[in-house]
Protein backbone atom coordinates (compact mmCIF):
# COMPACT_ATOMS: atom_id res chain seq x y z
CA UNK A 1 0.00 0.00 0.00
CA UNK A 2 1.39 3.37 -0.98
CA UNK A 3 0.43 6.21 1.29
CA UNK A 4 -1.25 9.08 -0.47
CA UNK A 5 -1.63 12.53 1.08
CA UNK A 6 -4.94 14.03 0.02
CA UNK A 7 -4.77 17.36 -1.78
CA UNK A 8 -7.98 19.07 -2.78
CA UNK A 9 -7.50 20.88 -6.07
CA UNK A 10 -11.04 22.00 -6.80
CA UNK A 11 -11.41 25.03 -4.55
CA UNK A 12 -9.69 27.80 -2.63
CA UNK A 13 -9.10 25.66 0.46
CA UNK A 14 -6.38 23.73 -1.36
CA UNK A 15 -3.66 26.20 -0.57
CA UNK A 16 -4.52 26.44 3.11
CA UNK A 17 -4.18 22.67 3.36
CA UNK A 18 -1.00 22.39 1.30
CA UNK A 19 0.74 25.26 3.01
CA UNK A 20 -0.34 24.27 6.52
CA UNK A 21 2.83 22.34 7.29
CA UNK A 22 5.29 25.19 7.89
CA UNK A 23 6.10 24.17 11.46
CA UNK A 24 9.78 23.44 11.97
CA UNK A 25 9.72 19.74 12.78
CA UNK A 26 12.92 18.54 14.40
CA UNK A 27 11.82 15.15 15.66
CA UNK A 28 9.09 12.55 15.60
CA UNK A 29 7.87 13.66 19.03
CA UNK A 30 7.59 17.26 17.78
CA UNK A 31 5.38 16.12 14.92
CA UNK A 32 3.07 13.97 17.01
CA UNK A 33 2.66 16.71 19.62
CA UNK A 34 1.82 19.39 17.06
CA UNK A 35 -0.25 17.36 14.60
CA UNK A 36 -3.92 17.56 15.51
CA UNK A 37 -4.94 15.05 12.92
CA UNK A 38 -6.88 15.63 9.70
CA UNK A 39 -10.38 17.00 9.40
CA UNK A 40 -13.13 14.50 8.67
CA UNK A 41 -13.26 15.65 5.04
CA UNK A 42 -9.53 15.40 4.48
CA UNK A 43 -9.38 12.02 6.20
CA UNK A 44 -12.17 10.46 4.13
CA UNK A 45 -10.81 11.72 0.82
CA UNK A 46 -7.26 10.76 1.74
CA UNK A 47 -8.25 7.20 2.65
CA UNK A 48 -10.32 6.67 -0.51
CA UNK A 49 -7.42 8.01 -2.59
CA UNK A 50 -5.14 5.20 -1.41
CA UNK A 51 -4.33 2.75 -4.24
CA UNK A 52 -5.68 -0.26 -2.30
CA UNK A 53 -8.54 1.50 -0.54
CA UNK A 54 -10.66 2.58 -3.52
CA UNK A 55 -13.87 1.53 -1.75
CA UNK A 56 -14.52 1.65 1.99
CA UNK A 57 -17.58 1.03 4.11
CA UNK A 58 -18.95 3.58 6.52
CA UNK A 59 -17.92 1.27 9.36
CA UNK A 60 -14.29 1.37 8.16
CA UNK A 61 -14.34 5.14 7.74
CA UNK A 62 -15.71 5.53 11.27
CA UNK A 63 -12.99 3.25 12.66
CA UNK A 64 -10.31 5.42 11.00
CA UNK A 65 -12.06 8.54 12.22
CA UNK A 66 -12.09 7.39 15.84
CA UNK A 67 -8.42 6.50 15.54
CA UNK A 68 -7.62 10.05 14.41
CA UNK A 69 -9.91 12.05 16.67
CA UNK A 70 -13.13 12.26 14.63
CA UNK A 71 -16.53 11.26 16.01
CA UNK A 72 -18.77 8.77 14.19
CA UNK A 73 -21.32 11.55 13.69
CA UNK A 74 -18.72 13.77 12.02
CA UNK A 75 -17.72 10.98 9.63
CA UNK A 76 -21.35 10.17 8.73
CA UNK A 77 -22.30 13.80 8.11
CA UNK A 78 -19.14 14.54 6.13
CA UNK A 79 -19.50 11.44 3.94
CA UNK A 80 -23.04 12.46 3.07
CA UNK A 81 -21.96 16.00 2.32
CA UNK A 82 -19.18 14.77 0.01
CA UNK A 83 -21.71 12.66 -1.89
CA UNK A 84 -23.92 15.74 -2.31
CA UNK A 85 -20.90 17.72 -3.55
CA UNK A 86 -20.21 15.05 -6.16
CA UNK A 87 -16.79 14.14 -4.76
CA UNK A 88 -17.93 10.71 -3.51
CA UNK A 89 -20.46 8.19 -4.72
CA UNK A 90 -21.96 5.07 -3.17
CA UNK A 91 -21.36 1.68 -4.77
CA UNK A 92 -23.54 -0.20 -2.31
CA UNK A 93 -25.36 0.49 0.91
CA UNK A 94 -22.93 2.40 3.12
CA UNK A 95 -19.97 1.80 0.77
CA UNK A 96 -18.15 4.78 -0.73
CA UNK A 97 -15.67 5.50 -3.52
CA UNK A 98 -14.27 8.59 -5.24
CA UNK A 99 -16.74 9.98 -7.81
CA UNK A 100 -15.67 11.07 -11.31
CA UNK A 101 -15.70 14.69 -10.16
CA UNK A 102 -13.15 13.82 -7.49
CA UNK A 103 -10.70 11.93 -9.70
CA UNK A 104 -8.55 15.03 -10.14
CA UNK A 105 -8.13 15.10 -6.37
CA UNK A 106 -7.09 11.46 -6.32
CA UNK A 107 -4.56 11.97 -9.10
CA UNK A 108 -3.08 15.01 -7.36
CA UNK A 109 -2.79 13.08 -4.12
CA UNK A 110 -0.72 10.39 -5.83
CA UNK A 111 1.64 12.80 -7.55
CA UNK A 112 4.48 12.38 -5.06
CA UNK A 113 5.05 8.79 -6.21
CA UNK A 114 6.17 9.87 -9.69
CA UNK A 115 7.42 13.38 -8.91
CA UNK A 116 10.96 12.62 -10.12
CA UNK A 117 9.51 11.74 -13.52
CA UNK A 118 8.33 15.35 -13.87
CA UNK A 119 11.90 16.65 -14.01
CA UNK A 120 14.19 17.19 -16.96
CA UNK A 121 17.67 18.58 -17.45
CA UNK A 122 17.79 22.33 -16.82
CA UNK A 123 19.34 24.28 -19.69
CA UNK A 124 19.23 27.61 -17.84
CA UNK A 125 15.83 28.79 -19.13
CA UNK A 126 12.98 30.21 -17.09
CA UNK A 127 9.20 30.11 -16.89
CA UNK A 128 7.75 33.55 -16.18
CA UNK A 129 4.22 34.47 -15.09
CA UNK A 130 3.16 38.09 -15.57
CA UNK A 131 0.45 39.26 -13.16
CA UNK A 132 1.07 43.04 -12.88
CA UNK A 133 -2.02 43.81 -15.00
CA UNK A 134 -4.33 41.75 -12.75
CA UNK A 135 -6.48 43.35 -10.06
CA UNK A 136 -5.19 43.36 -6.49
CA UNK A 137 -8.35 44.73 -4.90
CA UNK A 138 -9.92 41.33 -4.22
CA UNK A 139 -7.74 39.91 -1.46
CA UNK A 140 -9.23 36.43 -1.80
CA UNK A 141 -8.34 36.23 -5.49
CA UNK A 142 -4.89 37.65 -4.77
CA UNK A 143 -4.22 35.00 -2.11
CA UNK A 144 -5.36 32.21 -4.43
CA UNK A 145 -3.18 33.55 -7.23
CA UNK A 146 -0.05 33.79 -5.12
CA UNK A 147 -0.75 30.43 -3.49
CA UNK A 148 -1.02 28.70 -6.88
CA UNK A 149 2.29 30.16 -8.00
CA UNK A 150 4.08 29.15 -4.81
CA UNK A 151 2.69 25.63 -4.95
CA UNK A 152 4.35 25.11 -8.34
CA UNK A 153 7.63 26.58 -7.18
CA UNK A 154 7.37 30.14 -8.52
CA UNK A 155 8.91 33.10 -6.69
CA UNK A 156 8.17 36.80 -7.29
CA UNK A 157 11.32 38.28 -8.85
CA UNK A 158 10.04 41.83 -9.26
CA UNK A 159 6.55 43.22 -8.72
CA UNK A 160 4.15 41.25 -10.91
CA UNK A 161 6.75 38.88 -12.41
CA UNK A 162 6.99 35.36 -10.96
CA UNK A 163 9.68 32.97 -12.15
CA UNK A 164 10.92 29.40 -11.75
CA UNK A 165 13.59 27.34 -13.54
CA UNK A 166 12.19 25.72 -16.69
CA UNK A 167 13.19 22.20 -15.61
CA UNK A 168 9.79 20.50 -15.61
CA UNK A 169 8.51 18.31 -18.43
CA UNK A 170 5.19 20.15 -18.72
CA UNK A 171 4.68 22.17 -21.87
CA UNK A 172 3.39 25.74 -21.60
CA UNK A 173 -0.28 24.74 -21.92
CA UNK A 174 0.04 22.03 -19.26
CA UNK A 175 1.79 24.36 -16.82
CA UNK A 176 -0.76 27.12 -17.33
CA UNK A 177 -3.61 24.66 -16.87
CA UNK A 178 -2.11 23.36 -13.61
CA UNK A 179 -1.70 26.89 -12.30
CA UNK A 180 -5.29 27.81 -13.16
CA UNK A 181 -6.65 24.68 -11.45
CA UNK A 182 -4.76 25.74 -8.34
CA UNK A 183 -6.15 29.29 -8.44
CA UNK A 184 -4.24 31.44 -10.95
CA UNK A 185 -6.36 33.90 -12.93
CA UNK A 186 -6.86 32.79 -16.54
CA UNK A 187 -5.92 36.32 -17.67
CA UNK A 188 -2.36 35.92 -16.40
CA UNK A 189 0.42 35.57 -18.96
CA UNK A 190 2.92 32.70 -19.13
CA UNK A 191 6.21 33.29 -20.95
CA UNK A 192 9.32 31.23 -21.54
CA UNK A 193 12.72 32.91 -21.48
CA UNK A 194 16.22 31.66 -22.20
CA UNK A 195 17.79 34.28 -19.97
CA UNK A 196 16.76 36.85 -17.37
CA UNK A 197 18.76 40.10 -17.51
CA UNK A 198 18.51 42.47 -14.58
CA UNK A 199 20.52 45.07 -12.73
CA UNK A 200 20.76 43.14 -9.49
CA UNK A 201 24.00 41.53 -8.37
CA UNK A 202 22.40 38.32 -7.14
CA UNK A 203 21.38 35.36 -9.26
CA UNK A 204 17.64 34.65 -9.64
CA UNK A 205 18.35 31.24 -8.08
CA UNK A 206 18.98 33.01 -4.77
CA UNK A 207 15.23 33.56 -4.47
CA UNK A 208 15.09 29.98 -3.15
CA UNK A 209 16.87 28.89 0.02
CA UNK A 210 18.62 25.76 -1.18
CA UNK A 211 20.29 25.10 2.16
CA UNK A 212 16.92 25.15 3.96
CA UNK A 213 15.46 22.74 1.41
CA UNK A 214 18.43 20.39 1.77
CA UNK A 215 18.01 20.46 5.56
CA UNK A 216 14.28 19.70 5.21
CA UNK A 217 15.08 16.64 3.07
CA UNK A 218 17.46 15.38 5.74
CA UNK A 219 14.92 15.98 8.53
CA UNK A 220 12.26 14.16 6.54
CA UNK A 221 14.43 11.09 6.06
CA UNK A 222 15.37 11.09 9.75
CA UNK A 223 11.69 11.41 10.72
CA UNK A 224 10.66 8.42 8.59
CA UNK A 225 13.51 6.24 9.82
CA UNK A 226 12.89 7.21 13.45
CA UNK A 227 9.18 6.44 13.17
CA UNK A 228 9.69 3.05 11.52
CA UNK A 229 12.25 2.03 14.12
CA UNK A 230 10.10 3.25 17.01
CA UNK A 231 6.98 1.44 15.80
CA UNK A 232 8.48 -2.03 15.54
CA UNK A 233 6.65 -4.15 18.08
CA UNK A 234 3.98 -1.53 18.85
CA UNK A 235 0.26 -2.35 18.84
CA UNK A 236 -1.81 -2.10 15.68
CA UNK A 237 -3.67 1.11 16.57
CA UNK A 238 -0.49 2.95 17.51
CA UNK A 239 1.25 1.94 14.28
CA UNK A 240 -1.73 2.81 12.09
CA UNK A 241 -2.28 6.23 13.66
CA UNK A 242 1.36 7.30 13.66
CA UNK A 243 2.10 6.12 10.14
CA UNK A 244 -0.89 8.05 8.84
CA UNK A 245 0.23 11.28 10.53
CA UNK A 246 3.90 10.93 9.58
CA UNK A 247 3.10 9.84 6.04
CA UNK A 248 0.71 12.75 5.47
CA UNK A 249 3.33 15.20 6.76
CA UNK A 250 6.09 13.93 4.47
CA UNK A 251 3.82 13.63 1.43
CA UNK A 252 2.74 17.26 1.88
CA UNK A 253 6.43 18.18 1.94
CA UNK A 254 7.15 16.26 -1.28
CA UNK A 255 4.05 17.46 -3.13
CA UNK A 256 4.81 21.12 -2.33
CA UNK A 257 8.55 20.94 -3.08
CA UNK A 258 9.58 23.48 -5.77
CA UNK A 259 11.48 20.74 -7.64
CA UNK A 260 14.52 22.89 -8.27
CA UNK A 261 17.49 21.84 -10.45
CA UNK A 262 20.83 20.66 -9.02
CA UNK A 263 22.19 24.21 -9.40
CA UNK A 264 20.08 25.12 -6.36
CA UNK A 265 19.53 21.99 -4.24
CA UNK A 266 21.08 18.61 -3.55
CA UNK A 267 18.87 16.47 -5.76
CA UNK A 268 20.26 13.27 -4.26
CA UNK A 269 18.90 14.29 -0.84
CA UNK A 270 15.51 15.00 -2.39
CA UNK A 271 15.56 11.63 -4.13
CA UNK A 272 16.50 9.91 -0.86
CA UNK A 273 13.48 11.49 0.86
CA UNK A 274 11.13 10.18 -1.84
CA UNK A 275 12.72 6.73 -1.71
CA UNK A 276 12.44 6.73 2.10
CA UNK A 277 8.74 7.62 1.83
CA UNK A 278 8.19 4.73 -0.57
CA UNK A 279 9.91 2.39 1.88
CA UNK A 280 7.76 3.76 4.72
CA UNK A 281 4.66 3.02 2.64
CA UNK A 282 5.74 -0.60 2.31
CA UNK A 283 6.25 -0.74 6.07
CA UNK A 284 2.66 0.50 6.55
CA UNK A 285 1.09 -1.96 4.14
CA UNK A 286 0.65 -5.00 6.37
CA UNK A 287 -0.55 -3.05 9.41
CA UNK A 288 -3.05 -0.98 7.44
CA UNK A 289 -4.41 -4.14 5.84
CA UNK A 290 -4.88 -5.66 9.30
CA UNK A 291 -6.66 -2.56 10.58
CA UNK A 292 -8.96 -2.51 7.57
CA UNK A 293 -9.82 -6.17 8.03
CA UNK A 294 -10.66 -5.67 11.70
CA UNK A 295 -12.84 -2.64 10.98
CA UNK A 296 -14.74 -4.22 8.07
Amino acid sequence: MRLVGFMQVSNAKLGNFLMSSKIYIQSLDDLLKLERGPTAKRLILSLLSQPRMATLSLRQLIAWGELLGQTPAAIRVTAGRLVNEGLLETVGRGVYTIAPKGLALKNKASEWITVIDQLRYWKGGWLCIHTAHLSKTNRGDLRKRQRALRLLGFKEFVDGIWIRPDNLKFNASQMFSKLCILGLDSNALLLRSDVIKHGQARSPLELWDGNALNASYERGVALLQSSEQKLKGEDLRTVTRETFLVGEHIIRQINTDPLLPPDCVDTLKRKKLIQSMKQYSKFCHFKWSQFLALSA
